[in-house]
């Protein structure tokens, strides 16, 4: 798992980055993006990105996927 967590890099984090992680294999990236108060859960790498992708916003909650027992708020996270 990866956390990237972003204001003035969210468009290069997004467009960039995050497709790397997809085809180094990374099983999970959440991107903070600060100005926008949201979470962005990539899941399920491919060669072509990631399949899965969830846009969370403040008031709901996120699980890590390798331990989806640990429950996080959104709010926890965006602070």
């Amino acid at each position: 798992m990866l956390v990237e967590v972003a204001d003035s890099t969210v468009r290069k984090d997004r467009e960039v980055k995050v497709p790397l992680y997809a085809e180094d294999n990374i099983s999970e990236v959440w991107l903070v993006d600060i100005n926008e108060q949201c979470l962005e859960v990539y899941r399920e790498p491919s060669v072509n990105g990631y399949q899965s992708v969830a846009l969370l916003e403040s008031g709901e909650a996120v699980t890590i996927q390798a331990f989806p027992d640990v429950v996080f708020a959104v709010d926890e996270i965006l602070g």
